[in-house]
C-alpha cells in the first residue's frame, strides 16, 4: 500500500515471468514510470527506479536467485449472519451476560492486561475480555463511558489501529459518538469521518457482521471512499438491539492488510451486542428517570415496555385534569420562615403524588404551591374522571390525618380546594428545543383550574362532564352555574361529597 491520492486503488503489479521481474501498470491515472520512462509492461532489474504516483521505489537484489512461493489466495470478503452468531452463543450475547453479571464479579477492579494462559488462550481469551466488559457496563451512566470502555476492549483484544461507533437507526442517519485512534479518542468529532458507507449499507441491508482482508482490493466496494480514508483490513458490525440496528461499530488498519479473521469478525459482532445492550440501558434508565417525575411505577412500566406511547409527539387525548392548590398559602409565606414554609410544601406535594399515583395519573406539574395533574394518559384510561375523584378525596383525607398531627404539633391547619374537568386535550412533550415537560392543552384544562381557584377550601368541585362520567358513583352537591374568569359562558358546577363511592366499582387496574 502507497498511502497517498496520486497513487491508483490498484496502481500497478509486479511479477515474476520465466526467470526475469517485470511491472505492469493496472489502468492506473498516473502512470508507471522505469528510470523516468513510462512503461505499460517493463522488465526490472537492480538499480532501476520505479515512480508510483509520488513514490520512488528503488529495485535492489535479493538474497538468492530462486522465485519466491506465490502467496495463497485469500478470500476478500468475509460476512457472518448476525443472528447466527448470537444463537450459537445460546447464553453468552451481550444481553445475557449483563443479565447476569453476579456471576463474573470476581474479576478484580483494577483491569490488568490480559495475558496469553492455557485458561485464556484462543476463545477463553475473548471471553474475558467480554466478562470484564459485562461487569464494567453495569456501572456506567452515561453513552459515551459505554461507548469508551467498549472501544477500550476493542483495541486491547483485536489488531486494530482505528475504531469508530456510530449510533443511528439508517446509513444516512448515524453519527459518529466515539473515534479512536491510537490512544487519541474523540467523542463526537467534527468533520469527515473515516468510515465507508457502502460497508455500512451491506451490514444494514443485509444484517451482517462484514470482514475484509483488503479494502483496496475488494471490487465490491466503494473504490473512492476507501482510498480517500485509507481503508485497509476493516470489520463492521452492527449494534444490535432487541430486534432493530441501533448503530455500528467499525475498526480497520490504514496499512496492513490481512489483519483480521473470522474469530475477530465473531467476537467484534459480540463486541457490538455488549455495546447497544449498554447503550439501550442507559437510555432505559433516563427515561425511567424522567418518567418517574410525572408516572406512577406502573405506567413507567407500560411506557418503557413499549406497550403504549411514551408521550414523545403530540396526539389528542379524553382525560381529566385536576388542580390542588393550598389556600392561604401567600399570606403564611409573609410571616413564616424559609424552612416552614418548604416543610408545608414538602408535606403537601408529598400527600398529592401519593394520591394521584395511587390511581395511575399523571402528574404534570407543581406551580407554586398547586399541583396539576391528569388522568387518561399516556394510558388510555376509560375510567379517568373516577380515577381523578378518587385521586382527589385521597389527597382529602390525608389532609384531615395531616392536620390532625400539626395540631397535636401545635401547627395551623391547612386547607386545599381541588377543581377538576374532564373533556379533549392534545397531550404530549411541550416545550421549546431546550427543554419539554410532558403537558395537556386545551379548554379542558383552563376549565378545571378555574374551577379550583373559584372553589370551596377543603372541598371538590367537578364540572359537568366529569358528572356525566362518574356515572353516579359519588354522591354530588349542584353549586349551580359559575361564571368562571376568563370564559364567556358559565359552566356547571358540582361539589363532592366526601362520604365515598356510594356502589363499589372496580378501576381498571395497571399491571
Amino acid at each position: 500500500m502507497l498511502p497517498d491520492t496520486s497513487v491508483s486503488r490498484r496502481h500497478a503489479k509486479v511479477t515474476w515471468e520465466a526467470g526475469d521481474w517485470f511491472v505492469h501498470d493496472l489502468g492506473s491515472t498516473n502512470k508507471v514510470f522505469v528510470n523516468e520512462a513510462q512503461a505499460e509492461r517493463q522488465r526490472i532489474h537492480p538499480g532501476d527506479r520505479i515512480m508510483i504516483g509520488t513514490f520512488e521505489l528503488l529495485v535492489e537484489p535479493g538474497a538468492g536467485a530462486a522465485a519466491p512461493e506465490p502467496d495463497p489466495v485469500i478470500n476478500a470478503t468475509i460476512v457472518r449472519k448476525v443472528s447466527d452468531l448470537v444463537s450459537e452463543l445460546d447464553g453468552v450475547s451481550g444481553s445475557m451476560a449483563l443479565d447476569s453479571v453476579e456471576s463474573i464479579t470476581e474479576l478484580p477492579e483494577v483491569h490488568e492486561p490480559i495475558t496469553e494462559t492455557p485458561s485464556t488462550s484462543g476463545t477463553g481469551k475473548y471471553f474475558e475480555y467480554l466478562n470484564r466488559l459485562a461487569r464494567d457496563l453495569i456501572h456506567t451512566d452515561s453513552v459515551a463511558e459505554v461507548l469508551e470502555k467498549v472501544m477500550d476492549i476493542a483495541f486491547a483484544a483485536l489488531p486494530v489501529d482505528r475504531g469508530f461507533i456510530l449510533l443511528g437507526k439508517s446509513t444516512r442517519a448515524v453519527k459518529c459518538e466515539i473515534m479512536r485512534t491510537g490512544d487519541k479518542v474523540e467523542h463526537q468529532p467534527a468533520g469527515d469521518v473515516p468510515v465507508s458507507r457502502s460497508i455500512l449499507r451491506t451490514v444494514m441491508e443485509q444484517e451482517i457482521g462484514f470482514l475484509t482482508v483488503d479494502a483496496m482490493d475488494d471490487t465490491g466496494l466503494d473504490g473512492k471512499s476507501i482510498a480517500i480514508h485509507n481503508i485497509r483490513s476493516a470489520m463492521c458490525a452492527p449494534l444490535w438491539s432487541t430486534d432493530k440496528i441501533t448503530g455500528f461499530i467499525q475498526v480497520d488498519s490504514p496499512v496492513q492488510t490481512g489483519s483480521f479473521n473470522e474469530t475477530h469478525l465473531d467476537f467484534l459482532i459480540t463486541l457490538a451486542n455488549y455495546a447497544a445492550v449498554g447503550v439501550q440501558r442507559v437510555q432505559e434508565r433516563r427515561l425511567r428517570g424522567r418518567l418517574e417525575r410525572y408516572h406512577s411505577p406502573g405506567v413507567v412500566d407500560q411506557v418503557l415496555n413499549d406497550e403504549v406511547e411514551g408521550g414523545q409527539n403530540l396526539r389528542n387525548a379524553t382525560v381529566t385534569v385536576l388542580f390542588g392548590d393550598l389556600v392561604g398559602f401567600t399570606a403564611f409565606t409573609e410571616t413564616a420562615g424559609l424552612e416552614e414554609v418548604a416543610e408545608l410544601l414538602d408535606g403537601y406535594f408529598n400527600l398529592a403524588v401519593e394520591a394521584i399515583f395511587e390511581q395511575s395519573g399523571t402528574l404534570d406539574k407543581f406551580i407554586g404551591d398547586c399541583v396539576m395533574a391528569f388522568f387518561g394518559a399516556p394510558i388510555d384510561q376509560p375510567d379517568h374522571a373516577l380515577r381523578g375523584v378518587r385521586a382527589a378525596v385521597s389527597l382529602m383525607d390525608s389532609m384531615d390525618l395531616w392536620n390532625a398531627e400539626r395540631r397535636r404539633a401545635g401547627l395551623p391547619e391547612v386547607k386545599c380546594r381541588i377543581g377538576l374537568n374532564s373533556g379533549d386535550v392534545v397531550v404530549g412533550d411541550v416545550g421549546s428545543a431546550q427543554r419539554v415537560d410532558y403537558s395537556v392543552l386545551g379548554t379542558t384544562v383552563n376549565v378545571a383550574a378555574r374551577l379550583e381557584s373559584a372553589g370551596i377550601p377543603g372541598e371538590i368541585v367537578i364540572g359537568e362532564a366529569t358528572k356525566q362520567l362518574l356515572g353516579g358513583f359519588f354522591e354530588l352537591e349542584p353549586l349551580g352555574p359559575q361564571a368562571l374568569k376568563g370564559l364567556q359562558q358559565s359552566v356547571e358546577a358540582y361539589r363532592v361529597v366526601r362520604t365515598g363511592d356510594k356502589d363499589t366499582v372496580p378501576v381498571t387496574r395497571i399491571s
